[in-house]
């Protein structure tokens, strides 16, 4: 993935699945590389916090 690519998902909704069956619902809010991986900054599209995930965890809509 290029950088322009991962800057692309910048505001997109996506889900996490959170065990046991559950899906939430994100809000892709900033992207950060790493040599081997991209990880997210999310936040709930209902709710409050932000938290950074692995890119492969999110499900893009």
């Amino acid at each position: 993935m290029r950088l322009t690519d991962e800057q692309k998902m910048v505001g997109r909704e996506g889900l996490i699945f959170w065990g046991n069956g559950l899906e939430v619902s994100v809000i892709i809010r900033d992207v950060r590389t790493k040599p081997e991986t991209v990880d997210y900054l999310i936040e709930p599209t209902a709710g409050k916090g932000k938290a950074w995930i692995e890119g492969k965890q999110v499900s893009i809509l």
